[in-house]
């Protein structure tokens, strides 16, 4: 191989790898996370009336899917879709869902900490 050949090489390679690295860091989510969204925002509509038919008509019904809702919308990185399953706000959402009722008091504290949740994630950006 001679010399030129080889330094051309090293130069494709590395700004090949350069470009890679910048889709992957600062494209990623608008290719992934905002589709992904899309879908499961119109999931989320589609299916909701099926999926919670066990769970009593109330206003708090229809305030607990504006509130999942208004949470999966404000999902903005890919760190934070796969953090999901450690989320203190999907864990006290099925607390809530859990039975028939879904009272005041459940609705007012996935409120308090979905405000939580967003001062941390301002506070620490």
């Amino acid at each position: 191989m001679k010399k030129g050949c080889f330094i051309q090489s090293v130069v494709i390679v590395t700004i090949l790898i350069a470009v890679a690295i910048y889709i992957i860091k600062y494209k990623l989510d608008d290719w992934l996370v905002k589709p992904g969204k899309e879908l499961i925002l119109t999931e989320l509509s589609n299916n909701w009336e099926k999926e919670t038919a066990y769970i009593k008509e109330s206003v708090e019904k229809d305030s607990l899917k504006s509130l999942m809702k208004y949470y999966l919308e404000n999902i903005k990185t890919m760190k934070e879709v796969v953090n999901l399953e450690q989320d203190i706000f999907l864990s006290e959402f099925e607390v809530a869902i859990e039975d028939s009722l879904i009272t005041d008091k459940e609705i007012s504290k996935l409120t308090l900490l979905m405000k939580k949740e967003q001062y941390e994630k301002s506070k620490s950006n």
